[in-house]
């Protein structure tokens, strides 16, 4: 309970610190265009938008809004604008669509009631500029008191193509003697702005010295946003960060050069490899039989011829040592070379 009472508060506060938004030429009934100074904008700070559809359409042609900006009595206005594009013919002075801007001669009571009759209106007082084409983060003009009159003007004919603007005023005193009450943040500059204003997102110092993160942390600031660039949690988050992204990217390169070492691997086996012999090779008997002789059917038997194994003495006849008698000597029998010679031999027996 007492934690979600406290994250209510903050987030209470951080609402309250920022600027309130208005618009010149809105669709309900408090950002009604009027064209008579009958309506005031109070506070120490605000946005002011040209058009409700600011951002998304353009700016609608044949206005003529009147309003007036009011800070507490002691206060000086100062008026920025952030975003400023609108029309300008030719590139010449602002003839047609035009943003005016009026600094009122005497202060002017926020709590007064505003007048009803035209008679009773108070004069806008002397024009102090005049704008229209484009500019960015630029003060247009500060007030003598603590009232500012805005009269914004467009022709029937104005351009398609303009956005508009988005203005951003603030409340600021200069003291006589230099020195801010305990309520208010010190510019540096001889200015001192309402502390809560030093707690938001934009400038309301002219030296912009309530953006500085560490002067926001000393005026008790809840709701700031820490620059990653200018705090030490921002630094080690952004370190943290490049260290994450780092480690990533060594990860993926190991990675992909894990991937190519396998593919090259891959593709070295399945080269064929071709060997020089030794001279101590043998070769290693083959894995199957030769093919069988062809079958030759049996010699005819009608010699009525039964081979036996005897020896043949089919020689030449010789003369023995010391005898007239002639002898056959055998043939010697040398081993068959092979099936098919023994095959050979045994047919010509046969014939014989």
């Amino acid at each position: 309970m007492p934690t979600s009472f406290l994250l209510l508060i903050l987030l209470i506060s951080g609402v309250l610190s920022e600027p309130i938004s208005s618009f010149f030429d809105g669709q309900d009934i408090r950002n009604e265009c009027k064209t008579r100074l009958d309506r005031r904008l109070t506070g120490f700070s605000g946005l002011l938008y040209s058009h409700s559809k600011y951002g998304k359409d353009t700016y609608n042609a044949s206005r003529n809004c009147v309003l007036m900006i009011v800070s507490p009595l002691g206060y000086q206005v100062r008026v920025r604008a952030l975003e400023f594009d609108v029309s300008r013919r030719n590139g010449r002075a602002c003839d047609t669509d035009t943003l005016h801007l009026f600094d009122h001669e005497t202060n002017i009571d926020p709590e007064s009631p505003i007048p009803t009759r035209y008679d009773d209106i108070i004069s806008p007082g002397p024009i102090i500029g005049q704008f229209c084409g484009e500019m960015e983060n630029r003060i247009l003009n500060e007030s003598t008191n603590n009232a500012m009159t805005l009269w914004w003007h467009s022709n029937p004919t104005s351009t398609r193509y303009s956005k508009g603007f988005k203005l951003h005023w603030t409340s600021f005193r200069v003291p006589s003697n230099g020195v801010c009450n305990s309520r208010e943040f010190s510019c540096g500059n001889g200015e001192c702005i309402p502390r809560d204003l030093a707690c938001d997102k934009y400038a309301d110092c002219l030296n912009g010295e309530d953006l500085i993160h560490s002067r926001q942390l000393a005026a008790n600031c809840q709701n700031i946003e820490l620059d990653p660039l200018t705090t030490v949690s921002g630094a080690f988050v952004l370190l943290s960060s490049a260290v994450l992204i780092l480690s990533c990217c060594f990860i993926t390169v190991c990675l992909f050069c894990l991937c190519r070492t396998g593919k090259t691997e891959t593709s070295v086996k399945g080269t064929p490899q071709t060997q020089t012999p030794s001279p101590d090779f043998k070769p290693e008997p083959p894995q199957f039989y030769p093919p069988s002789p062809p079958k030759i059917p049996p010699p005819s038997v009608a010699n009525s011829y039964t081979p036996r194994k005897h020896n043949h003495f089919d020689g030449p006849f010789t003369h023995s040592d010391g005898s007239g008698f002639h002898v056959r000597v055998p043939i010697p029998q040398y081993p068959p070379e092979g099936e098919y010679t023994y095959v050979r031999n045994d047919v010509h027996r046969n014939l014989i």
